[in-house]
Formats: C-alpha cells, sequence, structure tokens
C-alpha cells in the first residue's frame, strides 16, 4: 500500500514540472509575441473633446402634439395648487363682504400678484436660440450651434503634412493611453478642461504609415472626454488652428479613411 502511495505522489510530481514548463514557455513565448507586436506598431492615443448641447432641439410635429397631450391630461388630473386656493377664498370673501371699505393698511392680494407677475412675463424676452456667432459662422466659437454637439479639431502636423484631426500625440514608453490622450489635449490646445469618459478608448484605427518599414502599422486609439471650460489656445509649432464643429461638418475638413473611424463613435442620437 505504501509503495501504490510513493508512486503516485511520484506521478503528481512529474505532472506538476511538466505543467509548470509549459506555463512557463507559454508566457515567455507571448511576450515575445507581445513584444513583436508593440515593435512593429506606432502608437498614437486621440481625444474626442465634446461640447455637450446648451439648449433642447425643437420638437417636431409629433413630439409638440404628444407634449400637448400630456399637458392636458396633467392640467385634468391635477389638484389646485396653493395659489388657486388662495384665489378662490379672496373671492368667496369678497362676495361675503357688505362695504366696500379697504382694509387698513395695504394688502397685496392673488389678484394684485397675478397681474404683476402677467406684466413681468410681457416684459420678457427670451434669448434667440440663433447666437452672433451662428450668423457669423464662427467655426472657433462655443457659442455655435447651442442645440448640437460640437466637437474640437485641430490643424495637426501629421507625418510632415497638416490635416484637421483630434487632437493626438505619440505614445511614448511608460504611458497609458489615456495619459497620452490628456497629454495630447494638454500640448496642443492650451488652457483646455475635460472631463475624460474611462481608462479604456472607444475606437481604434490601424492605418498605414507615410514611410512604410516592414509590416509597421500606425494604430490610432480614441478616447472620449467632455468639455468643462477653458480657451484653445493652439501649440503653434504642432497645431496651427482650431475649430468646433458638428458631426455634419466633419466631411468639409477630415479626410474619407479618417472621417469613416469617427463616425463609428461620433453619434448624435
Amino acid at each position: 500500500m505504501a509503495s501504490i502511495n510513493l508512486r503516485i505522489l511520484k506521478a503528481l510530481e512529474s505532472f506538476l514540472n511538466v505543467r509548470h514548463a509549459c506555463l512557463r514557455s507559454s508566457s515567455s513565448r507571448h511576450l515575445s509575441v507581445t513584444t513583436t507586436c508593440c515593435h512593429q506598431n506606432v502608437l498614437y492615443g486621440a481625444v474626442c473633446v465634446r461640447r455637450l448641447p446648451v439648449i433642447t432641439v425643437p420638437m417636431n410635429d409629433i413630439e409638440k402634439r404628444y407634449s400637448d397631450l400630456l399637458s392636458k391630461l396633467e392640467h385634468e388630473k391635477s389638484h389646485l395648487s396653493d395659489f388657486e386656493i388662495r384665489l378662490s377664498t379672496e373671492a368667496k370673501s369678497a362676495k361675503k363682504s357688505k362695504d366696500g371699505d379697504d382694509v387698513e393698511g395695504e394688502v397685496e392680494t392673488a389678484l394684485d400678484l397675478l397681474d404683476k407677475w402677467d406684466a413681468e412675463m410681457k416684459n420678457f424676452v427670451p434669448a434667440p436660440r440663433e447666437t452672433e456667432a451662428d450668423v457669423n459662422d464662427d467655426r472657433r466659437s462655443l457659442e455655435r450651434k447651442l442645440d448640437s454637439s460640437l466637437y474640437l479639431l485641430v490643424k495637426q502636423n501629421v507625418e510632415g503634412n497638416y490635416h484637421w484631426v483630434l487632437p493626438q500625440a505619440l505614445w511614448e514608453q511608460g504611458e497609458t493611453l489615456r495619459e497620452t490622450a490628456e497629454k495630447a489635449l494638454s500640448t496642443l490646445c492650451g488652457n483646455v478642461k475635460a472631463t475624460f469618459l474611462g481608462n479604456a478608448p472607444c475606437a481604434v484605427a490601424k492605418f498605414e504609415p507615410k514611410v512604410k518599414e516592414g509590416d509597421k502599422k500606425v494604430k490610432l486609439f480614441f478616447f472620449q472626454a467632455w468639455y468643462r471650460e477653458g480657451d484653445v489656445i493652439p501649440n503653434k509649432t504642432e497645431a496651427t488652428d482650431y475649430l468646433w464643429v458638428a458631426r455634419d461638418e466633419l466631411p468639409k475638413y477630415c479626410h474619407g479613411s479618417y472621417q469613416k473611424q469617427l463616425k463609428k463613435f461620433i453619434l448624435d442620437l
């Protein structure tokens, strides 16, 4: 019995040694493949800075009719507010009053308040939906297209030529891809502050480099960010200009293959 147990232990020890050797071999092969892959590709991080809509879009006919229906139902099923109860109470008190003498001291009634509010409403002028930046088509201004999202483009030097792209930077050893995207925003756009949405990229694009070197590719990782504050001050050595554009304006500035990649994650819903 003891000899059987000894043989089982030796067999188990042999199995564990073989398994450990296989795992080390697999790990070294994986590391080799990863290292080779990194050497074969040039990595960039880019940031899509989005200014969210400031006002709502105008309602279409169906939305308007549905909104009117909800308002009607809400009015029919609602209870009287405190102010409406006060109006009713004061009206009943006025009917019961035997004389029309004014009460000592001025008392502001609910009707007085109603007249006051009506006068204020008549004098109120809402701000126009179309701003001066819309009229002048100032695409460097954030005060245009208030009911749409705007996206930051920079005219950046890419492989010796200037193109309209999202702010991007070359990945360096020791950085995370998000840190590369943050570096792109801070170095190219100056004082712009934005909130990055997560640590993982929202999309990745692969391009052929201008000068081919074997199987080397250019991989561009995109990150989403919401604009918070700050003015764009372009870094003139790398980015000569900037624009805030809507999704439907991208084709006017971005070339076909790049624009196709952007439309995969720039969605105005």
